[in-house]
């Protein structure tokens, strides 16, 4: 436990004022509803069960008859939480769904124990490495439990762990207490549906001495959940762009309670080609001949594709993850592989008898489709529409930011011709593109420094794939600025932290700018360098080399690789005064750096994964 100072601090909630009440505990004794006469008697045992706020403990164990055992208790978020039965004699069942990814047990007492069984060891500041006066608490030495789960190769195995005693605490307010906390090293070295149990040793005692109950040292047992989805959007009922349930939208995302195995996605059926989940009903698809060789223009099923020899076909679906887009191993996105039509009803759902592995190789069974297990879902698509006009009238953007008609689906950009738009004055190299497939980009170099007016006629019209016709209403008009040339970040930021995805991983340093660069036209050699901070000797950089930057991109980036995998450390990269970059335009534009550009940055090894026990 962090943060605890030697005189306790105590929190309590008023749950029936609804009141929450912050209060210093010099001497825990006072608390009231204890029961120190006899031996220490425990009252409940939970387990934490809430994924998704991390908040919620269930009862795995409620002493049998005893008026001290916890009922409704109140909770930091004004809600009320019922842990025991109000009946006495009516036991918990055993609990079923722990946290896959940070499980921990309260042992719940009806007294006061003896503060030796934990260990305060004070926190010490990192920077100066003096002591702060605050403790952190462990039973790591003690070890006052013994916690067990099925291994992945079955039978049990011993959990190492540490945690803390909490002497506060009461049967009415959260946290319960007093209590033991018993949290694993590692909650997610224990697959998903495999069974725990947890008994207490003999070296918990109140402060007279007296040892708990022999008959109250458990096993106490409990079950780590299934994969369980915690978070869908859309919500079932969403009316929502259609361009959503496209490959290049938002897609349905999920949130699961634990990391998924990717490769068991889409990995069913006779063919081990089979999607766990279905987007229904199947009513666009992709033109395609026998050979596979088709054009994949988008069409819808029943329908002739315009090239002889090709067929309208189903395209499938896809689960996808990424850290590049900010996604965790338990969050994932699914979405068709072919858009989808305005104006229609829609249901994503995950297939009954569907299977799927978490990281330990351990499956889950998908049961019925629910709307309530958060399994399946309906939506309907809106009118084929355009969504904005970017940039506004009037804004200051970067030069990267292209004039685009962003619609809500995906559409066929040769149906904009070039007499129902202009732009003045006209960017350099000029097209009209469709990157994300929804939206018309008007493609080019844009000049830095510069007003920009695009007009789009009254009538002009845009399809969608399928046939879908949107007619401007009225004649827009829109001007811009674009910026001057600069610099809008560099990768890693200042105070960052860099994570070598491998031991063997080169550092790479990335300058992004607001305007399309030519990365010859900056020297890693003589215009940036890179030191450690223990060490002044430049570490070598690679060759400069871009991302995006071209007529269609929106981002553009020049990036130097180091030559040798850095050890961790800390680390300050510098862009010199004087140094100069060029755009890619005719006369270039040249951006030259005032002064040192400098950031601070940590190096550090990736995590190392998680070994299933």
């Amino acid at each position: 436990m962090l943060g605890r100072s030697k005189g306790y601090v105590q929190y309590a909630l008023g749950a029936a004022a609804g009141v929450l009440m912050l209060g210093a505990c010099d001497d825990p004794t006072q608390n009231t509803g204890l029961r120190p006469e006899g031996p220490p008697d425990v009252l409940a045992v939970l387990v934490l069960t809430d994924a998704a706020a991390q908040l919620y403990e269930t009862a795995t164990y409620c002493r049998p008859g005893d008026e001290k055992r916890p009922t409704q208790v109140g909770l930091p978020d004004f809600t009320l939480s019922q842990i025991c039965d109000a009946d006495p004699s009516v036991p918990a069942p055993m609990v079923t769904g722990a946290y896959p990814d940070g499980w921990y047990v309260r042992i719940m007492f009806d007294e006061l124990l003896d503060p030796e069984i934990e260990e305060l060891v004070e926190i010490l500041d990192p920077d100066t490495g003096e002591g702060t006066d605050t403790f952190s608490g462990t039973i790591a030495n003690t070890q006052p439990v013994i916690l067990e789960c099925e291994s992945v190769a079955g039978g049990f195995v011993e959990v190492p762990y540490d945690g803390y005693y909490s002497p506060a605490g009461n049967a009415v307010t959260w946290p319960l207490g007093p209590a033991l906390v018993i949290k694993p090293d590692e909650p997610r070295a224990i697959a998903t549906n495999k069974t725990c149990r947890i008994r207490l040793r003999d070296n918990i005692t109140d402060k007279s001495g007296n040892q708990v109950p022999e008959d109250q040292r458990g096993p106490y047992e409990f079950k780590i959940a299934p994969i369980t989805p915690i978070d869908m959007t859309p919500a079932d009922g969403d009316e929502i762009d259609a361009f959503v349930l496209s490959p290049n939208g938002d897609n349905v995302y999920v949130h699961f309670n634990t990391s998924i195995d990717p490769t068991s996605w889409c990995d069913d059926g006779v063919g081990m080609d089979e999607c766990e989940f279905t987007f229904t009903p199947v009513d666009t698809g992709v033109c395609d001949n026998a050979a596979g060789t088709g054009s994949g223009t988008y069409c819808v099923i029943g329908t002739a594709c315009s090239t002889a020899g090709e067929t309208c076909m189903p395209a499938g679906a896809e689960a996808f993850t990424s850290t590049a887009l900010g996604l965790t191993d338990s969050e994932y996105l699914f979405y068709p592989l072919a858009p989808v039509q305005t104006e229609k009803e829609y249901t994503f759902a995950f297939k009954q008898g569907g299977k799927i592995k978490d990281r330990c190789g351990v499956e889950t069974t998908f049961g019925a489709p629910s709307v309530d297990d958060l399994t399946q879902a309906t939506y309907t698509t809106l009118p084929f529409d355009l969504n904005t006009i970017l940039p506004g009238n009037g804004d200051t953007v970067s030069a990267l930011r292209k004039p685009e008609l962003a619609f809500n689906n995906v559409i066929d950009v040769s149906s904009l011709i070039p007499g129902e738009y202009t732009i003045t004055p006209a960017p350099s190299t000029a097209s009209v593109a469709s990157p994300s497939e929804n939206n018309a980009l008007f493609a080019g170099h844009y000049a830095p420094g510069t007003m920009y007016t695009f007009n789009l006629i009254a009538n002009a019209t845009v399809e969608d794939a399928f046939g879908k016709v949107w007619t401007n209403p009225a004649a827009e008009s829109i001007t811009w600025t674009t910026s001057a040339l600069a610099i809008t970040s560099i990768s890693p930021a200042n105070n960052g932290t860099s994570t070598k995805a491998t031991p063997a991983s080169s550092t790479r340093i990335s300058i992004s700018f607001n305007q399309s660069m030519l990365p010859g036209s900056l020297d890693p050699a003589t215009e940036m360098v890179l030191t450690s901070t223990t060490n002044t000797t430049p570490i070598p950089l690679g060759a400069v080399t871009i991302s995006g930057c071209a007529v269609t991109s929106t981002t553009c980036s020049l990036r130097a690789d180091t030559v040798s995998p850095l050890s961790p450390g800390t680390y300050k990269f510098t862009l010199k005064a004087g140094a100069t970059v060029s755009d890619v335009l005719t006369p270039a534009n040249v951006y030259t750096q005032a002064a040192d550009r400098s950031v601070t940055f940590k190096v550090v090894e990736a995590a190392a994964p998680v070994v299933c026990l």
